[in-house]
């Protein structure tokens, strides 16, 4: 439904375009505006970081091109006001709703409409299964939970990975390993949290993507008395504290 509503410009051009050679020229370039949005719909998580700002750009490019266009149509031949006016009605309801939408995304996503710490926004996305990369030689995953919700302060979404060792490291090298690893590899900041009861503790936070795509990745690792080391990636939009 959604690339329906990305055809609008193209469905506008169509309507208003008198000449074969300008229809064609602009058609190819809208066609490929489409095309390029169903492209990186199936890049969903690779592009979580610009996904829907890209998604919102490439359609206010389709409005750009569409009213050189029309423009350039109406300049150069006699078009019949009944299609060129119903083609600029929908060409001008289609911006409105792009204009209102992105602002409502934008004002949505910077947590003023819900939650009282005013950290809302859209659902972000699941942690992939891969999210950790390849692991050093001698560690591997052993088991994992994924746990999604919306709470007061917004949306989150967690997934934990346990790890452990095929070569008889202990759990506590292990955690000490994928902390270096994280470090080194992932260049993750991790600092060691307050001791806890059941082992040690370090975290990293960071805000990742840009005005229509902001969120806040939190990374965790968690050594636990006999217990496997536990690896925890969590988005959300409730800043870093």
């Amino acid at each position: 439904m959604l690339y329906l509503f990305c055809l609008v410009p193209l469905a506008c051009w169509l309507l208003a375009a008198r000449s074969r050679r300008s229809r064609l020229r602009f058609g190819l370039a809208l066609s490929a505006i489409v095309v390029v949005q169903v492209v990186i719909s199936f890049e969903e998580w690779s592009l979580r970081s610009c996904y829907v700002s890209l998604e919102v750009l490439l359609s206010f490019t389709g409005v750009i091109v569409l009213a050189v266009a029309m423009f350039l149509e109406l300049r150069a031949n006699s078009i019949p006001w009944s299609r060129f006016g119903v083609s600029a009605t929908l060409a001008t309801l289609y911006f409105l709703v792009l204009v209102l939408g992105a602002g409502w995304l934008t004002v949505g996503n910077s947590g003023t409409l819900d939650g009282p710490g005013g950290h809302g926004g859209k659902q972000p996305p699941t942690p992939p299964a891969d999210a950790l990369g390849t692991l050093p030689a001698g560690l591997r995953v052993v088991g994992g939970s994924v746990h999604c919700s919306r709470t007061n302060w917004g949306p989150y979404c967690e997934r934990s990975f346990a790890l452990g060792s095929t070569d008889g490291t202990s759990d506590r090298e292990v955690a000490d390993r994928i902390v270096r690893y994280l470090q080194d590899e992932r260049d993750l900041l991790l600092v060691p949290g307050a001791p806890a009861v059941d082992g040690r503790i370090w975290e990293a936070c960071r805000t990742t993507g840009w005005w229509l795509d902001v969120e806040v990745e939190t990374i965790g690792v968690r050594a636990k008395n006999n217990a496997p080391t536990e690896v925890s990636i969590e988005l959300d939009h409730q800043g870093c504290a």
